[in-house]
């Protein structure tokens, strides 16, 4: 293990992988420190559904870029990692499953008929029927949006991280215990008695992310969400769409990926604490929309059912950023859902922070000061 690094990064998901794959590909040297295994919790139990349109909000300039960037780097992380990420492209469909659904619908295809990266329409039920005769005949149109990415988050976040150490990046599996200061400039972290030396510290701590308010004398507003998959066998033919349906107070995704297997989901649930256990109200939730919307799911095999944590804000949007009153302390963390669609651009960002104290990607909205 290395004693000193330009920048040490704590947390291997996606977002901490993501910057120091930015950061070592520009020449700094960096320390990645996960205390588990890279990926080993939310980056590696996201569903990898990279679809820029389905989201609002302040944050839908940064998830559209950062798609952009995925598009650009996929292949070239894949190559320089040997890692594959089974990335496939492919059409997403919103399925109108009432009547009532048909105008909130076609709001939805006016609102993302401005993205110029995607094509989109309304289609007929008889339309939708013809491109996959599977999905429920008792239905009301849709939209159809081309097209989205799906890959194994996984093996993107491991693909990420190797390619970071292909680049000189080193990954340490030791869990981080303290930031040293001197006169509020971070200057080195502890792994109980060993110490790296650093010109600058990244929090990418996800969920357990507030536990850093002891570290910075900040109060850090990150709870965790959990969230539930559930995985079928797969179908023969394959399912070649992206399908989502707002039905009985849940919303659904049935897909299937290139493991094969179709993946369900997915759910969302605050206040349980760091709970990841798998829960039978979850399966019976995703179960109960998915067959409304293709029926012949009920007689595929149950394969695996997962849990995860997801890190959330009280306003829902991330905290990018340096952290007030820390010299040389950055901090990129509440991405919810959507860590690994907005990867490559939080990786950008934090990079050209920490390497020049200012970025050109528009992170200004979500720092720590609109929390007072």
């Amino acid at each position: 293990m290395r004693t000193h690094s330009d920048v040490v990064i704590i947390g291997g998901g996606a977002i901490g992988s993501s910057i120091a794959y930015r950061l070592a590909s520009e020449g700094s040297s960096v320390t990645l420190l996960e205390r588990d295994s890279i990926a080993g919790h939310a980056s590696g139990f996201s569903g990898g559904l990279l679809n820029p349109t389905s989201e609002t909000g302040k944050l839908v300039p940064l998830h559209h870029q950062s798609f952009r960037m995925h598009r650009e780097m996929l292949d070239r992380v894949q190559q320089e990692s040997g890692v594959d990420a089974q990335v496939l492209m492919m059409p997403h469909i919103e399925l109108a499953l009432t009547e009532a659904d048909i105008p909130i619908q076609k709001a939805e295809l006016e609102r993302i008929s401005k993205f110029s990266d995607f094509k989109s329409e309304w289609l007929e039920p008889g339309d939708i029927r013809k491109l996959e005769p599977r999905i429920t005949e008792d239905l009301y149109g849709g939209v159809l949006v081309e097209d989205v990415i799906i890959l194994d988050s996984y093996n993107f976040t491991l693909a990420t991280a190797r390619a970071a150490e292909a680049h000189g990046a080193e990954i340490v599996l030791r869990e981080a215990t303290r930031i040293i200061y001197e006169k509020d400039r971070a200057v080195g972290v502890m792994l109980g008695q060993d110490r790296i030396s650093c010109g600058a510290v990244v929090l990418a701590l996800g969920p357990w992310s507030g536990a850093a308010t002891l570290w910075v004398d900040i109060d850090v507003p990150v709870a965790p969400q959990k969230g539930e998959l559930v995985r079928l066998e797969g179908l023969d033919p394959r399912l070649g769409f992206h399908l989502r349906a707002f039905h009985s107070d849940n919303t659904c995704a049935v897909y299937q990926k290139a493991d094969g297997l179709i993946w369900l989901g997915a759910t969302r649930k605050d206040g349980s604490g760091f709970d990841t256990t798998p829960s039978a109200d979850a399966l019976d939730s995703i179960s109960l929309t998915a067959m409304r919307m293709m029926p012949e799911l009920e007689s595929q095999k149950l394969v695996l059912q997962t849990a995860c944590l997801r890190p959330v804000t009280p306003d829902g949007d991330p905290i990018l950023g340096q952290v007030p009153g820390k010299e040389g302390m950055f901090i990129a963390t509440g991405t919810a859902g959507q860590g690994i669609l907005l990867a490559p651009v939080i990786g950008r960002a934090i990079a050209d922070l920490v390497s020049t104290g200012e970025t050109d990607i528009d992170i200004a909205p979500f720092g720590f000061d609109r929390f007072g």
